[in-house]
């Protein structure tokens, strides 16, 4: 065989296998395309994270899909492989709502919704497994089947019973003579008007100002029942 045969065979298999060389990923390269999912949250967790606004308000924070290893940790310290695969669970496991104190952020409870269709995959801590690891750490948790809708006061006393609620959230202020601000939830107060557009006219406006700039304009009506009341 001639050799400019054989150096053009070899030149030709050299090609070959440097294109599948770079057509093979690189290290540290996805071979995957992603999309952004829709929402956060599903639609029972929405509506159950619109609940807990509505009990709370300001007096708890509420934060969402956190992972359990920000809430616990493996005492003592410790770098054998048991210690490696049980930080990578908690690692990859998360829980639904987390419930803090607004001024620290110190946790208060742990909130998990049941989905009957939900299996953990490999890697994840089931239920049981996270109730354990929770009891063991003290940390306060409370399993509810997730729905579409949920009643205020029924939540309320469960997590109250679950949680010790009343042990973290502020007292909320007393109904004043006209009631509360829509905003803060401090008392109102009735106001005149001394000078501006207005001047002369009453409005109701939260006692919390200047924290608070919420201001009503009574009509005539309005204006009569407060004064009555």
């Amino acid at each position: 065989m001639p050799l400019i045969v054989i150096f053009v065979a070899i030149i030709i298999i050299f090609l070959i296998l440097t294109v599948i060389i770079l057509s093979q990923p690189q290290v540290g390269e996805s071979t995957f395309d992603y999309s952004r999912n829709f929402s956060l949250l599903s639609s029972s967790e929405k509506a159950f994270l619109e609940t807990l606004d509505a009990l709370f308000g300001d007096n708890i924070r509420v934060f969402a899909k956190v992972r359990l290893a920000d809430l616990l940790r493996i005492t003592p310290h410790q770098k054998n492989e048991a210690a490696r695969a049980a930080l990578a669970e908690i690692d990859a496991t998360t829980v639904d709502f987390v419930l803090c104190n607004p001024k620290d952020l110190s946790i208060i409870g742990v909130i998990d919704l049941q989905d009957k269709l939900h299996s953990p995959d490999a890697g994840y801590l089931d239920d049981d497994s996270i109730d354990k690891a929770a009891a063991t750490a003290q940390l306060p948790i409370v399993r509810l089947p997730a729905q579409l809708h949920y009643n205020k006061e029924e939540i309320a006393k469960i997590l109250e019973t679950g949680l010790k609620l009343q042990e973290h959230v502020a007292p909320r202020p007393q109904t004043g003579e006209y009631g509360n601000c829509p905003s803060c939830g401090e008392p109102l107060i009735l106001l005149k008007a001394k000078y501006g557009d207005n001047i002369g006219k009453y409005f109701l406006g939260c006692s919390n100002y200047p924290e608070c700039k919420y201001l009503s304009l009574l009509n005539e009506k309005e204006l009569h029942a407060a004064r009555v009341s």
